[in-house]
C-alpha cells in the first residue's frame, strides 16, 4: 500500500490551517466554532467509470463538513488505493465576510482536489479505499464522520471481484457474509457512507441492466452494514466525461440474455432475479420484459417446454428441492399471463443435483457467493425436438 502526498498528485502544497481560535472581529462578529468530524471522499477517477463529481447527497456530505470546520481527505480507489492528501477546513479571518471567504475557498478546494484525482494504477479495489478512509476519520474523534463515495462499485480485485463468474448476480448477505468470514470488511462503526455513481459505466465497461444495478446496490448496502455503517445513496448519475489515458482496469463481464442453446434457455440472476430463499421476484416488470420473447414463440408455434429449477448446494436436498420448484413455477406462471397455455407448460425442481452443478464452498465449507449464484437457475427446454428461434 503507498501513500502518495497532495504536493504529488492532488494539489501543489498540503493545505494544513490546523485548529482555528475563535476570532472576534470588529463590529460584534461571533465568534468562530470550534472545528468537528472528518469527511472522507472515496472516488474512482479510473477508467471504465465516468469522471467523479460530487452531486445530491454526496455534496452534503462536503457542505456539512465545509461548516463543521472539519479534517477532509481525498482516497483513490484504483487497484492500490491512496489516500491523496488531507485538509483542514478551518475558518480563517476577523470579519464575517473574510470568514465566508475562506469558507468558501475551503470548499473548492475539495471540488478541485476531487476533480484533479486520477487512478495511477491497475484494477479498481473499493473495499481497501473505503479501508483508507475510515482510518482516516478515526484519526480525528470528534463526529460527525462521513464518507462520500464516488465509484461505479465495480471492484475488480479479491475478495470482491466482479470479474469472477455469477458475482454481479449473487446474494448480497451471502457476499457480506463471505468477506465477514475472510476478514475482509473495513471497519465503518459509526461512519455514514454515501455512495453515489454506482452501476455507472463508460467504454469499454458495459452498460447493467435495472436488474444488475439494483444487484450491485444491494450487495454494497449489504457489505456496508455488515462493516458497521450506515448507508446512503445519491440516484443521480454520473454524467462526466471520462478522462482518458488512465490505467486499465478489467471489464466486468454482463451477460447480454438468457443463454440460449437449441432448445434450451437458461435463465440466471442476472435475467430472473428472486429475492433471497424466496419465489418472489426481485423486479416484476423487468422479469416481464425478459420472458415476453419467450412467450410470444411458445404461444405462437403452440410448443411444450418443462421448467427445471436449480439451487445452489445451500441446506438439505428436499429444501432446495423445494426452492428451486418454486422458482420454476413463478417463471411458468408469469408465462402464463403473457399468454401461454398453463397446459403445455411444467415445473419441476431438482436443487443442487444437475449436470453443469458449479462447485460452490471453499475447503473451509464455507459459501462462495459467484459459484451459488451460478447454480440458481431456471431452464426452459423445449420438447418434440423443437429450438429456440431465439437461439438463432
Amino acid at each position: 500500500m503507498r501513500t502518495s502526498s497532495v504536493s504529488g498528485r492532488l494539489l501543489a502544497a498540503t493545505v494544513s490551517l490546523g485548529l482555528a481560535v475563535g476570532l472576534a472581529g470588529c463590529g460584534g462578529d461571533e465568534a468562530t466554532a470550534d472545528p468537528t468530524g472528518a469527511a472522507a471522499f472515496v472516488v474512482g477517477a479510473r477508467s471504465n467509470m465516468p469522471a467523479p463529481q460530487l452531486d445530491g447527497r454526496a455534496v452534503g456530505v462536503l457542505d456539512r463538513a465545509v461548516d463543521n470546520q472539519s479534517l477532509a481527505a481525498i482516497v483513490v480507489a484504483d487497484g492500490e488505493p491512496s489516500v491523496l492528501g488531507t485538509m483542514s477546513l478551518v475558518v480563517e479571518g476577523a470579519t464575517s465576510q473574510a470568514r465566508k471567504a475562506s469558507q468558501n475557498d475551503n470548499r473548492q478546494a475539495v471540488l478541485d482536489g476531487i476533480a484533479a484525482a486520477r487512478a495511477d494504477d491497475e484494477e479498481a479495489d473499493l473495499l481497501m479505499g473505503l479501508e483508507l478512509a475510515a482510518r482516516t476519520l478515526r484519526s480525528v474523534e470528534t463526529l460527525p464522520h462521513e464518507i462520500a463515495v464516488i465509484d461505479s462499485g465495480l471492484s475488480t480485485v479479491a475478495p470482491l471481484d466482479f470479474t469472477q463468474p455469477g458475482l454481479l448476480e449473487a446474494d448480497p448477505q451471502e457476499v457480506a457474509e463471505i468477506l465477514s468470514k475472510q476478514d475482509a470488511l473495513p471497519d465503518l462503526e459509526g461512519i455514514e457512507v454515501t455512495f453515489q455513481g454506482l452501476g455507472d459505466t463508460a467504454a469499454p465497461q458495459e452498460s447493467l441492466s435495472i436488474a444488475q444495478r439494483t444487484n450491485l446496490i444491494a450487495i454494497w448496502r449489504a457489505v456496508i452494514q455488515a462493516a458497521g455503517g450506515e448507508v446512503f445513496l445519491e440516484e443521480r448519475p454520473l454524467a462526466e466525461e471520462t478522462v482518458v489515458g488512465l490505467p486499465e482496469v478489467s471489464v466486468v463481464p454482463v451477460p447480454a440474455g438468457p443463454a440460449c442453446v437449441g432448445a434450451t434457455i437458461e435463465l440466471t440472476g442476472a435475467d430472473v432475479a428472486f429475492e433471497p430463499d424466496s419465489a418472489e421476484f426481485l423486479d416484476p416488470a423487468a422479469v416481464r420484459d425478459v420472458l415476453k420473447p419467450i412467450a410470444d414463440q411458445l404461444r405462437t408455434a403452440g410448443l411444450t417446454a418443462t421448467l427445471t429449477g436449480t439451487t445452489a448446494r445451500v441446506g438439505d436436498l428436499d429444501g432446495q428441492v423445494e426452492l428451486s420448484e418454486r422458482r420454476a413455477q413463478a417463471v411458468l406462471e408469469e408465462l402464463v399471463a403473457l399468454g401461454v397455455p398453463s397446459e403445455s407448460l411444467t415445473a419441476v425442481g431438482v436443487g443442487s443435483e444437475f449436470p453443469g452443478y458449479v462447485p460452490d464452498h471453499d475447503a473451509a465449507g464455507n459459501l462462495l457467493p459467484g459459484p451459488a449464484a451460478e447454480n440458481r437457475t431456471v431452464v426452459i427446454t423445449l420438447e418434440d425436438g423443437s429450438t429456440w428461434t431465439l437461439c438463432e
